[in-house]
This record gives C-alpha cells, structure tokens and sequence, in this order.
C-alpha cells in the first residue's frame, strides 16, 4: 500500500472528529480585518479560492491558489497566506507529507513577515497533522504553541485560524487522551470565544465536544444537555451535519443511563433527521452517524441492529475511501503539474535573461553578426526543445513503474487480507452457522438462551478479529510506538473483561522505526494467544506485560499462575503455534524460569528499516 493511499484512507478515518479550519468559516467579529490586497486581480482570486474551499472543491481550489502562487511569487505576505490554504486542502484530502511541505514555506514567511496570527495559524494546522499522523508527541506541543502565540489583538486580510478554533481542537484532542479536566476547560473556553466571535457553528461544535466529554464521565445528563444546546444551535443555523451529530449523541447518552426506550426514540428521531437532511450532510458524518448508532444499539442488545448500522457503516466508509483515493490522486497531480510549471517558468526566465544580455552586445555588432546571432538562437531553442522532450519521457517511465510498484502492493494486501479472513473469521463464521442450525433441528435439546449468547460472544471475538485484521494492514499505524501502545491497550481491554489486575512497564523511548504488517501482526497474535492462554488454563491472579526496547523489540508476560501446564494441554499447540510465528519473523521465545508461573519472553530484532 503506497504512503498516498495510506494517507487518504487515514484522512477519511479521522476527519470526522476534527472541527473544521480557518477558511472554511467566515472571519469572527474578534477578529480584525485589514484592507485586502492592493492587487485588485489577485483580490479576486482570492475570493474565489476561498469560495471553492468553502465548498470543498479540492480540484477547482488548487488550480486556482497554484496560479495565484505564480502570479504572487514576489509578495511574500499573499504567498504565506496561499501556501497555508493549499496545505488546508491537502490535509482534508490527506495528502499530509505535501501539507507539512507547504506549512514549513509558509511559517519561513510568517516568521520573516513578524505576522503572529499568521504563526499561530500554521502551528494549529501543524498540531492537526501531526494529529492525524498518529505523532502524538508533537501534536500537543503544536497546539499549545499556537495558543500562547496567539495575539491579544489578532487581524488578518482574510479567515485563517480564531483563538476559538484552537481551543476547540485542544478540547477534543485532550478528550481522547482522558484529560478531561484540561479538555472541559478548553472547550467551554472556545465555547465562550465562539459566541463572543458571533460564529453560530463554532458554539455548537464546543457544545457537541462538552457533550461528549460528559459521555466519558458517564455524566449523562449533563451530556443530554450539552447535546440539546448543541443541536438548538445547529437548527438555528442549518448546520445539518452538527445536527444530527447531536442527536446521536442524545442516544448514546440515554443508552449510558440505561434508559433503553429514550435511546431508542432518540435514536430513530437522530436516524430520521438524517433521512430528511441527508442533501446537506456529508458522507463523513453520515459515516460518523452509523458507528454511533452501532455501538448504542450494541450496548442496548439489539444486536440485529447493531449489525445493521456496522453495514452501513462498512458500505460508507469504503465510498469515502475510495473518493478521498480518487481526490488525492487529482490533487497529486495538480501538485505535480504546479510543480513543473513554477520550474519550466524558473527556466525560462533565466533564458530570457540570458538572450537580453546577449542582445546588449548583439546591439553593437548587429549589421556583422545578425545571421550568427540568428543560427545560436536556434540552436539554444532545439537544445531547450530535446531536454524537455527527454523529461518528459522520463517522467512518463516513471510514472508507469510506480503504477506497477502500487499494482503489486495492491495485489499483495489482497492476498494477505484473503488469507486472515479465511483463517480468522472464515472458521468462526462455519462455526456460527454450525450452532444455528444444531438449535433448529426439531427435537434439539440445546438451551437456546445459553447458545444466543454464546453467539454473541463469538460474534464479537469475530468483530475484534476483523478489527485486528484492519489495524495490521494500516502502514499508518506502521511505527514501533503505535505497535507498543496497540498491544498494551489490548493487554488492558482484555483482562480488564476477565477481572485480572495487569502491571504494563513499557518505559520509552522507542526509536523511530517502521515496522511491517507480519511482524505487527505476528508481535500481537503471540501476546494475544499468551493473554489467552493465561485467562483460559493459568488460573492467575496477577499479570504483568514487560515492553522495552534492547537492539530488538522485547517483550516479556509473567503471570502466577498454576505455571506451564497451564499455557496449553499436553497435546496443545499454544507454544508450538507462539514459537512459529517468532521463527517467521526472524524473533526468538523463551521461557524464563521462574518459581511460580509463567514468563515468556520474545525476542523480535525490528532495527532494519528506519523511517525517513
């Protein structure tokens, strides 16, 4: 899967929880607005990028900041704010590395021009990426920066990022860390902004981020009335998509306070207001909405729907994928065609440069050397016209072989996802349908109680299957930090179901290094089948993941239990299964002796690709 696609598939997954940025907003009433520019040519074109952006034409908005870009290339005020739109577009089609490219340009010129609303905006935008990139060691920094850099008296020719805006997205982000404190304050601190700022879509995404923040509390009342605040607003303004973000966010909180009929009222009205506004709400949201509704309906029982809701949600998210892919590509090549343009004009002027000085001199010899001067032109032109020629052939060999690079990978990843869907679901699926028709055959003695639960047991081993399957395909989730934190939150979840105190040591740092989809997988999978094996056989009562980092990745589980005859019976395949998959990644098992118990320990040398 090449790092473009990676990108897009990421962007689609994750811009649903982010508020929107600067220019997709009109300028608040805090904010002052200077005088556009002079150039009243590049002042229309200005306005018509920002209506485009407004309506998310990605296509329409890059042609025209790339041919403003050419025509601003010596005012360095207009490029800072070109730049920061174009990396705004190319973050909402997830092309982030062409994004951070145009960031880094664009706070160069923000820090020449001593423009601190401007620093503040590329900072904002950086924590974002970084956000969506999974580096969440510099995301934090990024938006803290921007706060305290932020102007008491901020002004700007055109919208870019509010102190609002800043907050907001601090608010959500400290949500999902679990830093509810700090993310309350954030929020309702953008909430009060936004309504100073008059800007009615603002106040409802802080009134729906309160909302939300209050569902992690298990507050739900203060939730229902956050989300009621939220949607009132929303209506006042036609914000459909917030709308109904808020009513099922109404359902979840009702389903969390164990009220069953409210949630699901509340969630056939959130279903319904979809329905009737589905026009003006976008495939995100829409995507957004049936997660919710599937994990509320999960939560109240009704599996049936809860099913339903997760199709739908599989169907909307394979359309967003594949536009976003399609988008990117567009926006790629506009990049690309932007790219050559600036360089052919770059050459160009130094060849017209050159022909001037030359005609300086050709002025005082014109009537002997004419025909000279005539026949080295010619030349100089044939010469431009075959190096050009020559790129462009080479540019085409290139492109041919990275799209057969990207066919192989395609190839390789369907492969791969062929092989676990068979292995891990296609037998637990055969194992369902078994159970099923056993309880329909006349005569069958089978507790049908006992067996719907049992099937739903599997069902959701088979959903967290799947999951796993997802998350080891995602090169976006390729670092060894996302492994190490994807394995201790599984660790967690799964003895925390089982009611067994876990001890994590997984003290940093790790280095930065990418690492393949079989060894994620093959790194988890053990650790899954020891957790296993341990809540299974062990009878522990305590048990403690070691994760650290020793030219190789090592990872140690110790449990006290009944020791090794607990991990698998005398004829199990626990061990034989835990050491093959070791052995297919070039790592090591051992066990550790130990006086009571179990200590495994695998041994995984990771230090041959590191990132660029």
């Amino acid at each position: 899967m090449t790092a473009f696609v990676r990108a897009c598939m990421c962007a689609a997954a994750l811009l649903a929880m982010v508020p929107p940025l600067g220019a997709q907003q009109r300028m608040g009433r805090t904010m002052r607005q200077l005088p556009p520019f002079p150039d009243a040519d590049l002042h229309r074109r200005m306005e018509g990028i920002l209506l485009q952006m407004d309506a998310f034409h990605a296509d329409s908005a890059l042609r025209l900041i790339n041919e403003a870009l050419v025509r601003a290339r010596a005012d360095e005020e207009a490029r800072c704010y070109l730049l920061s739109y174009r990396a705004e577009v190319l973050y909402y089609e997830g092309l982030f590395n062409e994004a951070m490219r145009d960031l880094d340009a664009c706070g160069a010129l923000a820090d020449r021009l001593g423009d601190s609303t401007l620093m503040a905006n590329v900072l904002n935008m950086k924590g974002l990426l970084h956000e969506n990139i999974q580096d969440n060691r510099l995301a934090l920094p990024y938006l803290r920066a921007a706060l305290r850099l932020f102007p008491p008296r901020p002004e700007a020719r055109y919208p870019v990022t509010e102190l609002h805006h800043i907050h907001g997205n601090l608010g959500t982000y400290l949500t999902t860390l679990g830093a509810h404190d700090s993310a309350e304050w954030h929020l309702r601190r953008s909430l009060a902004l936004a309504e100073e700022a008059g800007v009615g879509r603002a106040a409802a995404v802080a009134w729906w981020g309160l909302g939300n923040l209050a569902v992690q509390r298990q507050r739900a009342d203060s939730a229902l009335h956050r989300y009621d605040r939220s949607f009132a607003i929303a209506a006042e303004h036609a914000d459909h998509d917030i709308g109904v973000d808020a009513l099922v966010g109404r359902a979840r909180a009702l389903a969390v306070a164990a009220r069953r009929e409210d949630a699901l009222r509340a969630l056939e009205r959130a279903r319904a207001y979809l329905m009737e506004n589905r026009s003006g709400i976008g495939l995100v949201t829409q995507r957004n909405f049936a997660r919710v509704a599937s994990a509320t309906l999960r939560q109240l029982g009704d599996v049936q729907g809860a099913l339903a809701d997760l199709a739908d949600w599989h169907r909307i998210d394979s359309t967003i994928t594949a536009r976003n892919i399609r988008s990117g590509l567009a926006a790629q090549a506009e990049l690309l065609r932007a790219d050559n343009d600036l360089e052919v004009e770059r050459l160009e002027r130094q060849r017209i440069a050159a022909e001037l000085d030359r005609a300086r001199v050709v002025r005082l010899f014109i009537l002997a050397i004419g025909g000279l001067l005539l026949g080295v032109i010619v030349v100089i032109f044939l010469l431009v016209s075959g190096r050009q020629k020559t790129r462009r052939h080479l540019a085409e060999s290139e492109l041919l072989r990275e799209r057969q690079n990207r066919t192989i990978a395609e190839l390789r990843v369907r492969e791969q996802v062929g092989r676990d869907l068979h292995d891990d679901l296609g037998v637990g699926l055969s194992g369902l349908k078994l159970r099923s028709e056993m309880a329909l055959m006349p005569g069958s003695r089978i507790d049908r109680e006992s067996l719907l639960r049992e099937q739903a047991r599997r069902a959701e081993e088979l959903m967290a299957s799947m999951r796993h399957i997802i998350w080891a395909l995602q090169d976006d989730q390729g670092e060894l930090a996302d492994l190490v934190a994807y394995i201790n939150n599984h660790a967690r979840t799964y003895l925390t179901e089982h009611g067994i105190p876990l001890d994590v040591k997984a003290d940093g740092p790790w280095p930065s290094l990418t690492v393949g989809t079989t060894e994620r997988r093959n790194c988890f999978l053990v650790v899954k089948e020891a957790l296993h094996n341990i809540v299974k056989h062990a009878d522990a009562t305590r048990v403690t993941l070691v994760l650290r980092w020793s030219e190789g990745l090592i990872i140690e589980v110790v449990d006290d239990g009944r020791g090794l005859s607990g991990l698998s019976g005398p004829s199990g395949n626990g061990l034989p299964n835990m050491r093959k998959r070791m052995a297919g990644i070039g790592g090591v098992m051992e066990l550790v002796p130990a006086g009571r118990g179990t200590h495994l320990r695998f041994t995984v040398p990771l230090g041959q690709r590191k990132l660029a």
